[in-house]
């Protein structure tokens, strides 16, 4: 059966905390299939308040966000419950059943890691989570779809770092590690697949990194515009349909990467404000977008000089 892959990225622009980048792979009847429309008993693009038959809400982050943590959680762990058979428990258990690339030593080096501990569900209703995810699955089987993988892969300041260097620009290194994750998810790929992308930094040109990073055969270039750039190649006899689309979160299997990859940046955020907080009581959170990562950053300035921690190792350059 063919298959639909979808990427979006979480963190592109704050200097502080994990660039998160997600993608989702559905096995589907076509590579035409509206996800939206074949699962619409049990999926919205808005939220919705029936107690009698609630639905997953899966939208861009920012929609289902909207400055509470408790209805993108609840969405977000629905699918994870309804793909993996359990609700995490912590941010560890979350990072094991989601990030197979992360590796023990990135982690080693985020000093505000360690020893940190962050229980999940941290305002979702584990009752609610199931429920949600159990109607989800069972309209997933009646209208012939299959949710087959979620992956997400963070990526902190010394990596961050050290890549940019490599790669040149930020654009670059969002470009190359998604499509590394598209590569991952298509090896589960035995059919056609169509595979959405959000735009990556304003760019419109990717038939480099797509050959590069995906294709055998040579890629076929089709538009390349500020609303979207499209491509199209084959792998192992059968098609590969490739764009990245300006709002590419209107299709479904984009939307739910960019809730993973937005809800996965926001349990470490909360991690490292935990920690600051635990060593300055009275510094205010920050989400570490560029203004305010400032001034958090020049709070902790005296804490982090003691800590022997180098700007290097926390905050990121782009």
């Amino acid at each position: 059966m063919p298959y639909l892959i979808g990427t979006d990225e979480a963190g592109y622009g704050p200097n502080l905390g994990p660039l998160t980048m997600a993608g989702t792979l559905w096995e589907t009847e076509s590579t035409e299939t509206d996800l939206y429309l074949a699962l619409s008993d049990a999926v919205a693009n808005h939220s919705t308040r029936s107690a009698n038959a609630p639905k997953v809400f899966i939208a861009d982050s920012k929609k289902v966000y909207s400055g509470s943590i408790e209805q993108l959680e609840t969405n977000v762990l629905a699918l994870v419950y309804a793909l993996k058979g359990k609700i995490p428990t912590d941010w560890q258990d979350l990072i094991e059943l989601l990030c197979p690339q992360h590796s023990p030593t990135h982690s080693d080096r985020q000093l505000w890691l360690t020893g940190q501990s962050k229980s999940l569900p941290l305002a979702g209703d584990p009752h609610k989570i199931k429920a949600l995810g159990d109607s989800f699955q069972e309209n997933c089987t009646r209208a012939g779809v299959k949710l087959l993988e979620i992956e997400c892969h963070p990526i902190f300041p010394p990596q961050f770092n050290d890549q940019l260097e490599v790669l040149g620009n930020k654009a670059t290194l969002l470009s190359t590690y998604t499509l590394k994750i598209v590569q991952r998810l298509m090896n589960h790929c035995d059919d056609d697949t169509e595979i959405g992308c959000d735009k990556h930094g304003g760019r419109s040109k990717y038939a480099g990194l797509v050959q590069e990073i995906l294709a055998d055969e040579l890629v076929l270039v089709g538009d390349e515009t500020r609303e979207m750039s499209d491509y199209s190649f084959r792998q192992n006899d059968h098609d590969v349909f490739i764009r990245f689309q300006a709002k590419g979160e209107s299709f479904l299997p984009a939307a739910l990467a960019s809730m993973v990859a937005k809800y996965i940046r926001e349990v470490f955020m909360g991690i490292w404000n935990q920690y600051w907080r635990e060593q300055l009581p009275e510094i205010k959170p920050t989400k570490g977008y560029p203004v305010d990562a400032k001034r958090f950053k020049s709070e902790i300035a005296h804490l982090q000089s003691k800590l022997g921690l180098s700007d290097h190792l926390i905050w990121r350059n782009k």
